[in-house]
């Protein structure tokens, strides 16, 4: 039999054979057990995890050598038993390890392979799970609660971010109908839900009711319904449904009590002048404003210069909600000190100079990107509207150059001579100018 030619099919031979392997892992999913065998010197080059847990291996052999001795097969680990990772998941785990193979990575298990990652600190996978596009997710709320309680914010954030775009057809999919209840009342909080209609909301809410009905033998009564929504009832705009809606398509359905009802038809009656104190409002009026997001970034080559001396440079333009925004760097010294710092401000502007009295209010985080491994971006954020009067708005004193260039940070790249700026952009939709 002919043997590969190259470094990386030999590898790949040596995980899919077995030959040679030194441990093996009896990995139970329910249940089914499957026995994979591998290689503990690989395993250690890969992680610290499998470092730790084979170094009573090494010290054993050690130990015995030098006392003339061959350490017998209870001296070794010889089979690892796994019961919370499932089989194709530590394949795939396995694959990257051996060949940084990530053809098993799929919207069906990214989330696991995730878990398993982070479990034995695998960096490079957990990289490329994170790396994943949100969109050929399978089931994007399971990879948000997901996500979450793997403590991976910029992730889950991302996950919103797609279930806010795209929540009039994600609502009614099947996925929704497998949240829990809290998952749910989060989601229906949302200001940046975008939908055709609150009426939406309502029919979505409604059919998750149903199913967890179904899910736990009970009638579909108007009273369960209620029952199983429970604080997700008062997370539905149910003011914001057209008067005739409302009547038509809610009141017959009875989950609604009589004063809720009558607050509802008096806000429509008189939307300005309040609902009397005996018919209490207990839902939101508030509008849901999808927020457009865009990224602008800012990479400086030569930085050392520029902190240096003091300037200016912008970056180029990028266009969110048909608006016109760029970053504004400055390098200058701190007022009545002789300490240098980083100017830095986002710039918002129409792209007519006729449109008069627009404005655009959003949410904005500054970051300066982190050059190093395992540092974290310096980041800030804060709500701002821009209009004619204010089309900029920053910190002319965002951070010392001293503390920006300690390599220890991480910002700056001292091999490279340069830093990346960046701004995340949430903006609503711009009032009065040309948006779109």
């Amino acid at each position: 039999m002919s043997k590969p030619d190259n470094l990386a099919d030999r590898i790949k031979l040596l995980l899919s054979s077995g030959d040679g392997a030194d441990v093996h892992f009896l990995v139970e999913e329910g249940d089914e057990k499957e026995e994979l065998s591998a290689h503990k010197l690989i395993l250690k080059s890969a992680s610290d995890v499998f470092e730790a847990m084979f170094r009573f291996d090494t010290e054993n052999a050690k130990n015995g050598a030098a006392n003339g001795m061959v350490a017998s097969s209870s001296d070794v680990i010889g089979t690892v038993v796994v019961t919370d990772v499932q089989i194709g998941t530590f394949k795939a785990m396995l694959s990257f390890i051996y060949s940084d193979d990530l053809n098993a990575l799929s919207g069906d298990n990214v989330m696991a392979v995730l878990y398993t990652a982070k479990k034995y600190h695998i960096t490079g996978l957990a990289k490329a799970c994170l790396a994943f596009p949100v969109p050929k997710l399978r089931n994007v709320f399971f990879a948000f609660d997901q996500a979450r309680l793997l403590e991976e914010k910029v992730f889950a954030d991302n996950c919103l971010d797609f279930i806010d775009e795209n929540a009039d057809k994600l609502i009614k999919s099947d996925a929704f109908l497998q949240i829990d209840q809290k998952l749910m009342c989060e989601i229906l909080s949302r200001d940046q839900l975008k939908i055709s209609g609150e009426v939406e909301i309502w029919n979505a809410a409604r059919r998750w009711a149903k199913e967890q009905c179904r899910q736990n033998d009970k009638e579909c009564t108007a009273p369960n319904v209620r029952e199983v929504l429970g604080p997700a009832l008062f997370k539905i705009r149910f003011p914001l449904i057209p008067q005739d809606e409302f009547s038509k398509l809610i009141v017959p359905l009875r989950v609604l009590k009589h004063e809720e009802i009558v607050s509802v038809l008096l806000y429509h009656s008189h939307p300005d002048s309040g609902v009397p104190d005996v018919f209490p409002l207990q839902f939101s009026t508030k509008k849901r404003i999808y927020m457009r997001k865009g990224r602008i970034s800012m990479k400086f080559e030569n930085f050392l210069k520029f902190a240096g001396e003091n300037g200016r440079l912008h970056s180029g333009a990028v266009y969110i909600k048909g608006l016109k925004w760029y970053i504004t760097a400055l390098s200058s010294v701190r007022d009545g000190t002789e300490e240098r710092c980083l100017g830095f401000f986002v710039n918002c502007s129409t792209k007519s100079t006729e449109i008069k009295n627009w404005s655009c209010s959003c949410r904005l985080m500054l970051r300066i990107v982190s050059q190093k491994k395992g540092a974290n971006d310096y980041t800030l954020v804060f709500n701002h509207k821009f209009n004619q009067k204010s089309e900029s708005r920053g910190y002319p004193h965002f951070i010392d150059f001293e503390e920006l260039m300690d390599t220890d940070n991480g910002w700056y790249d001292k091999e490279g001579d340069s830093v990346t700026l960046a701004v995340d952009v949430f903006a609503e939709e711009p009032y009065g100018g040309d948006g779109s």
